[in-house]
């Protein structure tokens, strides 16, 4: 109980640290219907975040997939792996990810890096009449640098350093952000806490005019049963938003809008997700994004499916195999990831 509270003690402090820090981007808090740039920001890097609804900073285990989005997760255990991820979306979209981790033990520090890469494929350029003017290439990139390091016993920080460069024909944005984050793990590791500040920085050059990034304050949570192979996670997210519902006045004005209520809109901040393990190998993983499917089942759209997600993963000596899937509206989208140890098999 006495490290539960001294734990709680540096959770709020850097919560307090995080919110100063913020402060001083001159970020504010607004509603998700005002304009935020980089918005691929916020996919998820990995096939095991994927099936746990999109985004979760506080999975047990030791997961690098998972430690590309929140930079507290990365643990030595990771050194010298590797991670190819791909994700298809529609319309040819793709996405490609590909990261690694070394371990500095004279400083007991653990760095990574990451290169991300969405491609959007051709595009039909027209002038302001219809008239088609051929075809443009629409990508963005990121590259990025993570530190972590155990603060102290149980409580890890970590910070990562992004390098965004957005091109969309004519149009190129240049941007630099940061995210900065805290993870406690009990001793007897079946509980584990996290708050992560995402995306804290601004655009170097814009499109045409300057825009904010897509500032996200997230904390997560997740407990593993003691006597089963089961963990659950809940993450809450957008909480210097309170409306988190994507508005549109153009399309909702045909679709029509629909106002959530209070306790929707606390809802709209969750993620839930579950893990279960199938011996040393095998993992079943499920999510259910709460905002997904809210914004997801306009009128004439609706799908039961909208918001959930599944996957799983197959474990072997050197190899770790993710598989994760979303749906959306009448389609599903496939996420495939691939670890790969360069150390001797474990």
């Amino acid at each position: 109980m006495r490290r539960l509270v001294l734990a709680s003690k540096y959770i709020v402090g850097f919560i307090v640290f995080i919110t100063f820090f913020v402060s001083t981007f001159s970020l504010r808090a607004q509603s998700a219907n005002a304009n935020e740039v980089y918005q691929f920001l916020n996919l998820p890097y990995s096939a095991k975040a994927t099936s746990l609804g999109g985004i979760n900073i506080s999975q047990l285990g030791s997961d690098m997939g998972l430690a590309m989005y929140n930079p507290a997760l990365l643990d030595p255990s990771m050194d010298k792996n590797i991670h190819l991820s791909v994700k298809s979306y529609f319309s040819n979209i793709q996405q490609y990810d590909f990261s690694g981790v070394n371990y500095l033990p004279k400083k007991n520090w653990v760095l990574s890096w990451g290169l991300h890469y969405m491609g959007y494929g051709n595009i039909k350029m027209s002038d302001v009449s219809g008239n088609e003017m051929g075809d443009f290439i629409a990508n963005d990139y990121v590259a990025e640098v993570s530190l972590a390091s155990l603060y102290r016993k149980n409580i890890n920080l970590g910070a990562t350093l992004k390098l965004i460069q957005s091109n969309y024909g004519m149009y190129k944005s240049t941007g630099l952000a940061m995210d900065i984050s805290m993870v406690y793990t009990s001793s007897n590791r079946l509980l584990r806490a996290s708050i992560l500040a995402n995306n804290v920085g601004g655009q170097l050059s814009s499109y045409t005019e300057k825009e904010r990034l897509p500032l996200n304050i997230i904390l997560g949570v997740s407990k593993k049963l003691e006597n089963a192979p089961i963990q659950f996670s809940i993450t809450a997210q957008r909480l210097s938003i309170w409306n988190n519902t994507f508005y549109d006045p153009g399309f909702y004005s045909s679709e029509g809008y629909k106002v959530p209520s209070n306790a929707q809109d606390i809802f709209n901040h969750l993620i839930i997700g579950a893990e279960a393990n199938i011996g040393e190998q095998v993992n079943l993983d499920f999510g259910y994004n709460f905002i997904r499917r809210f914004d997801l089942n306009i009128q004439n759209q609706q799908n039961w499916f909208n918001g959930f997600s599944a996957g799983m993963g197959l474990k072997l000596p050197r190899v770790t195999i993710q598989y994760g899937n979303a749906f959306f509206q009448r389609n599903l989208y496939h996420h495939f990831s691939i670890f790969y140890s360069l150390k001797n098999a474990r």
